[in-house]
């Protein structure tokens, strides 16, 4: 069947599902024409980005309004460059408040067509309200939680349950003896960090990560902390480290040794997102840390309909994962977290393996989730 197909990634996350997506949707039909607008997975899957998507990464209320000219300056690119293509569909990733601009002025410049949102709002944790917006401005939802639909479909929006591709990776598949040899990491603690995703996330923990590692450098002076870190944010880490000579007792790796490092870590020390499910996958005891802007704090507080912000927490309604919140997120707290594991191998034995009995529940049957999205794709592209 050929067909055309516009997929919009802004964050990293995104990305990744962006770049399974293009390579399931070209292993299905051979005619497909895929364009797009994403990072540094989607250009090696072959996909180069049309717009340049720095800065798109934003959470937050704050970081949203100051960010707000930007914004719409690349909704308006991102919108234009759609129409442009001719796309049969457009598949918008994630990011909520980038991607439901696009698709108001998608349709307000007449798009003609499908408009496809990859992965829902999380209407079951807060703001309800977003399922009826979504479902004026969009034609089908690709939702990766199998409680969705009901939230979508009663106001008419065709649902498609395409599971959580972030289990369709091995995340035990790393090898260490490189990694070891060349930090000489044998026979020490090893402690992943996880900075985040965004930039305001990196600005918002990197002193919380700061304090927790001076503080377990002091009672584990042999532990090693290493950090895999994506080229998205980067830059950031790396004025982080420079600004804090402290985050200095970390290894930067690049993204692409992330299971090596997962392979090696005793504990992680992680900023909440896709990669705290990734390392219950692997089964790795985690302590999950989240900062935001205070006014940001204070209405999601309000707002917020579940106990948990870690997707495997509020999936076994318990804290698998301990989790620290704006204040409770203090370089004291977290290290006596991580040093509750490191010094009670036991218990990180234990938890480690409720982590992944806990996963595997969640794990979705009948191939990848990548691969029923571009089934999804083509057959609504088909009708």
């Amino acid at each position: 069947m050929s067909a055309s197909v516009y997929i919009v990634a802004v964050e990293n996350s995104a990305d990744h599902l962006g770049a399974e997506l293009a390579q399931e949707l070209r292993g299905l039909s051979t005619d497909i024409r895929l364009s797009g607008i994403g990072g540094a997975n989607m250009k090696a899957a072959g996909l180069p980005s049309q717009m340049d998507i720095e800065g798109l990464a934003i959470l937050g209320l704050i970081e949203g309004l100051a960010s707000y000219p930007k914004i719409l300056r690349k909704v308006k690119e991102a919108a234009d460059r759609i129409m442009a293509s001719g796309a049969d569909a457009v598949v918008l990733i994630d990011s909520w408040g980038f991607m439901i601009r696009v698709a108001k002025r998608l349709r307000r410049l007449g798009f003609k067509g499908q408009v496809i949102k990859y992965v829902a709002p999380q209407v079951w944790a807060m703001r309800a309200g977003r399922s009826k917006i979504l479902a004026e401005y969009t034609d089908h939802v690709l939702t990766i939680h199998n409680f969705d639909a009901p939230y979508f479909e009663r106001h008419g929006l065709p649902v498609h349950y395409v599971g959580n591709p972030v289990f369709d990776t091995d995340y035990q598949q790393g090898h260490t003896d490189k990694l070891k040899d060349e930090y000489a990491l044998t026979g020490r603690d090893v402690i992943a960090v996880f900075f985040g995703s965004r930039p305001s996330e990196i600005a918002r923990l990197s002193g919380a990560f700061a304090d927790a590692v001076a503080r377990l450098r002091e009672t584990h002076p042999e532990a090693a902390f290493v950090s895999p870190v994506s080229s998205s944010i980067a830059k950031e880490v790396a004025a982080a480290a420079g600004a804090d000579l402290r985050l200095q007792d970390i290894i930067l790796l690049p993204e692409k040794r992330k299971f090596e490092v997962m392979a090696a870590a005793d504990v992680a020390l992680a900023c909440s997102g896709t990669v705290t499910t990734q390392l219950a996958c692997a089964g790795i005891p985690t302590v999950v840390a989240y900062k935001m802007s205070p006014v940001t704090y204070f209405i999601g507080k309000r707002l917020i309909n579940v106990d948990y912000i870690s997707i495997v927490n509020i999936a076994a309604d318990r804290p698998l994962m301990p989790e620290y919140i704006q204040h409770e997120a203090s370089g004291d707290n977290l290290a006596s977290a991580v040093t509750a594991y490191l010094d009670a191998p036991e218990k990180a034995q234990e938890v480690g393996q409720a982590l992944l009995a806990q996963t595997e529940k969640m794990r979705g049957q009948g191939g990848s989730a990548s691969r029923r999205a571009a089934d999804a794709i083509l057959s609504i592209i088909a009708t």
